[in-house]
């Protein structure tokens, strides 16, 4: 069957409206991604509510040679990795929240190698500034990881 075009363009309208309401609102909307799991490289998000990105973000403090070694020989050794993510807030009114939840997936039995979970803020009119959190793992999994997900939950913060 198929739809007459007033009615698709009617629609689509509609269901803009209601995200825009929704933002208004103050309703979160949630986006869950994976990544390549890699060390101290830029990887593009583009996660959008409303006027707020999450631009990008890079995982920091990535274990050296040594800590590699160190981890070969104990393997409770553990390494603190922070993950920067960088975000640009273009509402000039209002601050939005984010609240990150990032999983190592890779571990025994189904359960993740590391995971963690930060909400923050994400203020009116920056571009381009960032928020970290940290996640501790065994250093030697770090080899054995292939992805990150991180969901991403942004709101207006009301």
């Amino acid at each position: 069957m198929k739809f007459p075009r007033a009615l698709a363009v009617r629609s689509a309208a509609l269901a803009c409206a209601f995200v825009s309401l929704s933002l208004l609102g103050g309703e979160a909307q949630t986006f869950e991604r994976s990544y390549p799991f890699t060390g101290d490289k830029e990887i593009k998000v583009n996660v959008k509510a409303g006027d707020c990105t999450i631009d990008s973000f890079r995982i920091r403090n990535w274990p050296d040679p040594d800590d590699f070694r160190k981890g070969e020989k104990n393997l409770n050794d553990h390494q603190t990795m922070w993950i920067e993510f960088t975000y640009s807030n273009r509402d000039l009114d209002n601050d939005y929240k984010c609240h990150y939840e990032v999983v190592i997936p890779g571990g025994k039995d189904g359960k993740p190698f590391a995971q963690d979970a930060r909400t923050a803020s994400l203020n009116k009119g920056k571009i381009g500034d960032t928020n970290k959190m940290s996640v501790k793992m065994r250093t030697h999994e770090y080899k054995l990881a292939k992805t990150i997900k991180i969901t991403f939950e942004l709101w207006k913060k009301g």
